[in-house]
C-alpha cells in the first residue's frame, strides 16, 4: 500500500510539474511577449485572412513538441561525447545552433508522416504551412531556452509544447487586436504594421509587469 501511494504521488508530482512548466510557457515565458521569437512570421499570419490558424499551428505544435526531446538528448547525451573528439579551436558551442537545426529538421520529418492521419484536405493545408512552422526562430529558441536552462526531458517537452500553445495563444490575441484597431479613430499612419507591433510591444510589457523583470548590474 505504501509504494502504491508513493508511486501515486511520484507520477502526480511529474504531471503537476508537466502542466507547471507548460503554464510557464504560454505566459510567463511565451516566445513571442518575453523573447520576440516568430515574430516575423506572425506578422505575416495575421492579415492573412485566408489562412487557417491551425493549419500553421498544428504543425507547429508537433513540431517543438517532436523536437525538445532531440534537443535534450543533444544536450545531454550528443554534446558531452563530442566534446572528446573535437579540436580544441572547435568548441561545442559553435555547433549548437546547426544540430538543434537538425533536430526541428527531424522533427520536421516525423510530423510530415503522423499527418498522414488527417483527412486529405487537412493534410495538405497542414503540410504547406509546414516548414514555415518548423523553421520558425520559436523552435530553435525554445531549444536553446531548454539547454541554457539545463531542463530535464520531462520538463523539456512540457515547455515545448506550452510554447508552442502560447505562440498559438499570441496569434488569435494579435488578430483580435488588429481587428480593433481598424478603428477609424487610429490616425491612417499607425494602422496595419505599426498599430500591431505598438499593441505587441505593450502586451509584452504586461507580462514583464505581472512576472517582474531585474536589471542586473
Amino acid at each position: 500500500m505504501l509504494i502504491a501511494n508513493a508511486e501515486f504521488s511520484s507520477l502526480l508530482r511529474g504531471v503537476l510539474q508537466f502542466i507547471s512548466y507548460m503554464g510557464l510557457a504560454i505566459f510567463a515565458e511565451n516566445v513571442i511577449l518575453a523573447r520576440a521569437l516568430g515574430v516575423t512570421r506572425l506578422m505575416k499570419l495575421v492579415p492573412d485572412h485566408k489562412a487557417q490558424v491551425w493549419d500553421f499551428s498544428l504543425p507547429l505544435i508537433l513540431v517543438m513538441g517532436f523536437s525538445a526531446p532531440l534537443g535534450w538528448a543533444t544536450h545531454n547525451l550528443l554534446f558531452p561525447w563530442l566534446r572528446n573528439y573535437l579540436p580544441a579551436w572547435l568548441p561545442v558551442s559553435a555547433l549548437r545552433p546547426l544540430i538543434y537545426l537538425t533536430c526541428g529538421v527531424l522533427a520536421m520529418a516525423v510530423t510530415w508522416l503522423i499527418l498522414w492521419i488527417l483527412p486529405r484536405k487537412h493534410r495538405q493545408a497542414c503540410r504547406s504551412q509546414l516548414t514555415l512552422a518548423g523553421c520558425s526562430t520559436a523552435v530553435l529558441g525554445t531549444l536553446l531556452i531548454c539547454a541554457n536552462q539545463n531542463y530535464t526531458m520531462l520538463q523539456s517537452i512540457a515547455f515545448g509544447v506550452g510554447s508552442a500553445l502560447g505562440y498559438v495563444f499570441i496569434i488569435f490575441i494579435v488578430r483580435e487586436g488588429r481587428r480593433r484597431l481598424r478603428s477609424k479613430d487610429v490616425p491612417a499612419i499607425f494602422q496595419g504594421l505599426p498599430s500591431s507591433l505598438i499593441y505587441i510591444g505593450i502586451l509584452s510589457l504586461a507580462i514583464y509587469g505581472l512576472v517582474g523583470h531585474a536589471v542586473v548590474l
